[in-house]
C-alpha cells in the first residue's frame, strides 16, 4: 500500500511539473504587449503590418514566431533590421512576444473563394 501511495504521489508531482513547464513555455501575452512597442513601427499596432513588405505577425503560430525570432537573434536568418531588433531579446522576451502576437486577430486569409472554380 505504501508503494502505491508513493507512486501516486510521484505521478501527481510529475503532472504538476509538466503543466507548470508548459504554461511557462507559452510566455505571457500581457508582458508581450508591453514589449511589442518597437515592433509596431513596422508590423503595426495590431500586428498586421503597415505595408505589404512587412509581415503580419497577428494570428501566426506561437511556436513559429518564437522560432523565427531565435533565428534572427542567432543569425540563422538575415535581415538587417530584424537581426538588430532580435539581438537584445531574452528567451523570455521572445516567449512573451510570440504569445502576444499569436493571440491577436489576424487579417491573413487563404485563397478560399478568391480563385476561379473557388472552393
Amino acid at each position: 500500500m505504501q508503494q502505491r501511495t508513493i507512486l501516486v504521489s510521484l505521478v501527481a508531482a510529475a503532472l504538476a511539473l509538466s503543466f507548470g513547464t508548459a504554461s511557462a513555455a507559452n510566455g505571457n501575452a500581457a508582458d508581450g504587449k508591453t514589449k511589442s512597442a518597437a515592433c509596431a513601427a513596422c508590423h503595426g499596432a495590431d500586428g498586421n503590418g503597415i505595408a505589404p513588405n512587412y509581415p503580419a505577425l497577428a494570428g501566426q503560430y506561437q511556436d513559429y514566431l518564437a522560432q523565427v525570432l531565435h533565428e534572427y537573434k542567432d543569425g540563422q536568418r538575415t535581415n538587417a533590421i530584424m537581426n538588430g531588433m532580435a539581438a537584445p531579446l531574452s528567451d523570455q522576451d521572445i516567449k512573451d512576444l510570440a504569445a502576444y502576437f499569436s493571440n491577436l486577430p489576424s487579417k491573413l486569409s487563404d485563397l478560399h473563394g478568391k480563385i476561379q472554380g473557388g472552393n
